[in-house]
This record gives structure tokens, C-alpha cells and sequence, in this order.
């Protein structure tokens, strides 16, 4: 992920999420092809067989030899090495750009019939992918903000005033279709990748259509808030569009309020007092009157304390919809005076459950559905050894030897509350395993290994990242060494205490004082 800017990627579908129901995630192999020539003249037949044994020592799986020249007599070797670069991209789709069957009942996108996603490339980009030249040419340009969900986002009016004029730089609206259809009659639908431009299928440079069979829809889907039996879920939205509403009633009915009580109504005498004064509107203005009892201030009821009761209110009903996060994050927690720091942890840690339940199914659908979708990427399109660092080591492995995944297991982080909890009981568990230990009961009720287990445990749940560079491992070869050389100083030391010379005092210490006392002093009660 850290090559697909994963913070980047994880934060715009979580925000599409919340904000418009569902996020999409999409996942490619982009293919690149780069050709290197060759040339090799005046070799002699020893040099002739070593360039052939370096070429083919060199070549690797993802490269082709086009030998154009191959000439043993006059010693000329001319070639085209031709190498594919794979590269896994993991790509946040907009939802307005996203569409799916009707039909469709599941978050999940493995059986889904018919799904497309929409697209402005430019021409280029399609001649650059291998389409035909013409045919991309003679395609009507497009704009890429046609919908009103795109063009909010847009900040400032600037960002879509440039157009580029020349051809091969028009926008086109590219379409790629996944669809279940039987295409050889056997009975049995197929799922194909379609690719079209307008209504008008894409063709290759060859002529071949651009229609192919494909392993699996590669879109990952989430939600926020699950519906049953629905592809699309609820957003955060739709829960707090009410709230919403309501606050921006009691706001502008408050706002309306102070503007009354700055520019109040008044009851005046017609010919007694100079009407422009009266409605020009500027506050604080002198007002002209022949007698002081020729005007009357209407009064005006002050209505913000009961405006701030109710927008109290409503943050309360968004609270109870979307839990505490937005609380927690302005530090408006109200608490009674008389509650603890265990009873302000469990009344965070119940409205912390909305917020849980939220983040539990973000990973249950979306980032369980984009692993799969990697790992069968990686397992399908790369079959060369990668290298990865897990755990501060580094480790080679063959993504195309491994199994097939039918089964995903999410582990969702714990809450604030919930960390603090689970530190309470780490903290608790290491006192308890460093007094067995010093009673002798390493081996039998735990050891070092755990204890070092529960150190890291606890450091993580603190927030520390890598926790294991700031302690020493028990198992380490590092730690064993040290531990056998503590072991034999001990032994050592063992032993020297037993060559030293014991006292006949010291020899006859399990007798009472009065034996040894006449023993040593001659002394008798």
C-alpha cells in the first residue's frame, strides 16, 4: 500500500463512505513495455558462445529475445529485448462514477452481473494503451465534470476553466463494463471486461474488439452503515440530515432574532415625527420627533436561550446516531461532577459502540474485499519473487506458489476506551508473570518470551509503531547468548563460595546458642 499512497487511498474511500453511501476501490496491474536494442560485430566464436551464454543467463521471466541478425561466421549479433514491467495499482473510484445492477443484493462484488466505471482519459492515454489510432481519433470529446457530485468538489472556479484545444488531448468518456454473458452457448455465463466510448466498442490496433474474459470484478466495495440485502448502505448523512435541517432552522430563526432586537419595530405618530429616520435601517441613528411620546419601541422577545436548548438537543440526537467521535473531537464531553475516571471511560466506551460498529464494517466489506482483491492480483499477475519488510525483516516470497484465499479474517484496532482497558489488564498480567517468575515458575505459568509478548502489546496500544526496536527480544540468538554467560558467572560464583573455608562457628549454626555458646567461650548458665 505504501506504493499506492494506502493513507490517501483508505482516507478518500472512507470519506466517500460516510458522505455518499458507498466507497469503491479499484485494482489493476498496469503493464508497461520497454524495448532495448542490441548489437554485437567482430566476434570471435569463444566471444560468440559467451554472449550467448550472458544473454541467456541474464534473461528473465518477463523478457523476450528478438534476434534480427544471428550470424555464427561473422561473429554479429543484433537483438530486441523486449521487457514487461508489472506494476499493482490500487485506485479510489468516485462513486458518482460507479454503477451497478439494480438487481444486485450484496455489498460484496464477487457475483455481481453487470457493473461499470466511467472515466475522462484523454485520447493519448487511449492510443498509449494500444488502441486503435483512428478509432480513438474519430471519437466525440467529453468533459470530465458532467456531474454535480464532481463539480462540488471543485474549490475554486479556476480548476475547470482550461480546456486544451488539441486533438489527441480531448477528454473522451471511457466506459469499462463487467457483464455476465454466455458467449460460447454452452450455458455457462462467462464474466467479460467490455471497453467502450460512447456507446462504440474499442478496438485494438489489430482490429480485435476490446472483449475479454477476466478472473473476477476488480472493485471493492464498502459501507458505512449495512442495509440488508442491498448493495448500497446508509451514510452518515443520511443518519444526520434531520439534525442538519433542524439546526439550520433554530440557527437562522436565532440570527433572525438579534437582527429584531438590533432593528426593532416601533409605533410612531405620522405627523409628529420625520418617517425617512424612521426606515432608513442604520443602527443607532438619530431619529427626529416633535415629542418624546410621539414613538413606542415594540418589544421582542429574546429567543437564544431556547435556540441554544435546541441545538443542545440536536447535538445530543447526533451523538446517539453517530456516537461520540465528533464529541471526543471538540472535547465537548459533558460529564456530572461526581463521575470517576473508570465511570468516564465506560460512558465513553458506550457511546464509543456507534462509532465502533462503523469502523467494523468498513473493514468487514471494504478492506476485506480489497486484500482479496490484492492478494489474487499478486497471485495471478506476478510471478517473479517480491520483497517485503514484516516485522523490521526483510522477506522474499513467489506471490504465484500461493493458495488461493477463500477466507479473510478482519482484526479491527480497539477504541480509546478499549485501549486504555487492555492496558489496565497487560499492565496487570506483567506484575503478576514477574512475581512467578521470581518464585521460581518460569516454564510453568510463563516466562520471558510472554513477557516480552505483553511489553510490545502494551507499547502498541500506546501508540508506539514498532515497539520492537526499543526492547530485546528473550529469543533473540543475541539474548540466549547473554543468557548462557549470565548462567555460567552464576555457576562460578556457585562454585567459589563453596571452596571458601567454613567457620567451626558456622558449622555447628544449627545448635542452640547455649551448646555453642560453652562450645567456643566455655560458658554455662
Amino acid at each position: 500500500m505504501e506504493k499506492n499512497n494506502g493513507y490517501i487511498l483508505l482516507e478518500t474511500a472512507i470519506k466517500d463512505a460516510l458522505l455518499s453511501k458507498n466507497a469503491t476501490i479499484k485494482v489493476m496491474v498496469d503493464v508497461k513495455v520497454d524495448t532495448e536494442q542490441q548489437t554485437f560485430k567482430d566476434l570471435s566464436k569463444e566471444e560468440f558462445e559467451a554472449v550467448i551464454g550472458i544473454l541467456e543467463e541474464t534473461r528473465q521471466q518477463d523478457q523476450e529475445d528478438n534476434f534480427k541478425v544471428f550470424d555464427e561466421k561473422k561473429g554479429i549479433i543484433s537483438l530486441t529485448r523486449t521487457t514487461k514491467k508489472r506494476k499493482l495499482l490500487v485506485l479510489p473510484v468516485a462513486p458518482e462514477n460507479f454503477s451497478i445492477i439494480s438487481s444486485h443484493q450484496s455489498p460484496y462484488l464477487e457475483d455481481c452481473a453487470y457493473c461499470v466505471e466511467r472515466s475522462w482519459p484523454t485520447k493519448s492515454e487511449l492510443i498509449e494503451r494500444g488502441y486503435d489510432y483512428q478509432t480513438v481519433m474519430d471519437l466525440p470529446p467529453n468533459t470530465t465534470d458532467t456531474k454535480v457530485d464532481s463539480v462540488e468538489r471543485n474549490q475554486i472556479q479556476d480548476e475547470q476553466n482550461y480546456q486544451n484545444t488539441q486533438p489527441s488531448m480531448q477528454n473522451v468518456k471511457f466506459e469499462e463494463h463487467y457483464i455476465r454473458l454466455d458467449r460460447n452457448g454452452d450455458g455457462i455465463a462467462e464474466l467479460l471486461k467490455v471497453c467502450s466510448v460512447e456507446n462504440k466498442l474499442l478496438r485494438w490496433k489489430g482490429g480485435k474488439a476490446d472483449i475479454e474474459e477476466t478472473e473476477c470484478v476488480p472493485f471493492a466495495n464498502g459501507v458505512a452503515v449495512l442495509m440488508g440485502h442491498r448493495f448500497y448502505g446508509l451514510s452518515i448523512y443520511d443518519k444526520l440530515k434531520h439534525v442538519q435541517d433542524s439546526k439550520t432552522h433554530f440557527l437562522r430563526q436565532w440570527h433572525d432574532n438579534a437582527l429584531i432586537n438590533n432593528h426593532n419595530k416601533e409605533d410612531v405618530v405620522e405627523d409628529k415625527v420625520n418617517m425617512e429616520d424612521f426606515t432608513n435601517g442604520r443602527p443607532n441613528a438619530i431619529r427626529r420627533v416633535e415629542d418624546l411620546n410621539s414613538n413606542r419601541t415594540v418589544p421582542t422577545n429574546d429567543i437564544g436561550p431556547s435556540c441554544q436548548l435546541a441545538l443542545d438537543y440536536q447535538d445530543k440526537i447526533r451523538t446517539d446516531r453517530t456516537g461520540s467521535a465528533l464529541d471526543l473531537q471538540a472535547n465537548q464531553m459533558s460529564m456530572p461532577s461526581n463521575v470517576g475516571d473508570q465511570g468516564v471511560n465506560t460512558l465513553i466506551a458506550n457511546l464509543e459502540q456507534v462509532s465502533a460498529l462503523v469502523t467494523r464494517n468498513l473493514s468487514e466489506t471494504l478492506i476485506k474485499s480489497t486484500f482479496a482483491l490484492v492478494h489474487k492480483f499478486l497471485r495471478l499477475y506476478f510471478p517473479q519473487e517480491i520483497s517485503a519488510k514484516i516485522n523490521g525483516n526483510w522477506a522474499t516470497t513467489n506471490p504465484s506458489q500461493w493458495l488461493e484465499r477463500y477466507q479473510v479474517n478482519i482484526s479491527v484496532p480497539p477504541t480509546r476506551s478499549e485501549k486504555i482497558t487492555q492496558q489496565v489488564a497487560i499492565e496487570k498480567s506483567i506484575m503478576l508473570a514477574t512475581n512467578d517468575i521470581a518464585q521460581g515458575k518460569s516454564g510453568i505459568t510463563t516466562d520471558e518470551g510472554r513477557i516480552y509478548q505483553m511489553k510490545l502489546d502494551h507499547m502498541r496500544l500506546s501508540g508506539i509503531d514498532h515497539p520492537e526496536k526499543y526492547l530485546i527480544n528473550p529469543d533473540s540468538p543475541e539474548a540466549q547468548q547473554i543468557a548462557r554467560q549470565n548462567a555460567q558467572q552464576q555457576q562460578m560464583m556457585a562454585m567459589q563460595a563453596q571452596e571458601q573455608p567454613v567457620s567451626y562457628t558456622h558449622l555447628r549454626a544449627h545448635e542452640t546458642q547455649e551448646v555453642i555458646s560453652y562450645a567456643v567461650f566455655c560458658w554455662k548458665r
